[in-house]
């Protein structure tokens, strides 16, 4: 138990500090820019367990989304998207939960739940989020398929880092064990 939390610490502040020093200061100029972004910091809110209190998911999701919020000056935009992913993760576990649905122990990652399924779930979430992001960021529909495309690869580019990230943790434990 006190391991899990402070693993979950650990990860919070490490996908911060990787957002916040690293991907945000990634700029790429010309008419692709927009259209790469990662926001990696979402895997925190993907990871947490499956049983978690809805109340300390929603609590989770705010404080991850402001911390964003107050290191890009990005008003709330970010908080509001991460409590979006936040109200919808519980319904969609439940989803494509198997059968006999989760264990209580079962961590959120790739290898516990399979590749296709983490993909689904990771990234049905990532896209909501980014959606939710884009929509509070444009605040208008005029340019809906530039708007949809900006969502459809940075989900992608998010998508690859997540996996990217997974399988790196993964490998790294393996040569500890």
């Amino acid at each position: 138990m006190i391991s899990d939390l402070f693993a979950n610490f650990f990860r919070f502040f490490l996908l911060l500090f990787v957002q916040v020093l690293v991907l945000d200061q990634i700029e790429i100029s010309g008419p692709v820019n927009g259209y790469f972004n990662a926001y990696l910091y979402i895997l925190f809110l993907l990871m947490l367990p499956v049983n978690i209190n809805r109340l300390l998911l929603l609590l989770l999701c705010f404080i991850t989304g402001i911390s964003i919020d107050m290191f890009t000056g990005t008003a709330g935009m970010h908080a509001s998207a991460c409590l979006i992913l936040g109200l919808i993760r519980p319904g969609f576990l439940n989803l494509i939960a198997p059968r006999e649905g989760y264990e209580s122990t079962l961590r959120l990652t790739i290898q516990s739940m399979g590749g296709s399924t983490f993909l689904v779930y990771a990234g049905v979430l990532t896209f909501v989020h980014h959606l939710s992001l884009f929509i509070l960021e444009a605040f208008n529909f005029l340019n809906f398929f530039d708007l949809l495309l900006r969502v459809i690869t940075c989900s992608i580019f998010t998508m690859l880092l997540i996996v990217m990230s997974q399988v790196l943790s993964q490998r790294s434990k393996e040569v500890e064990g």
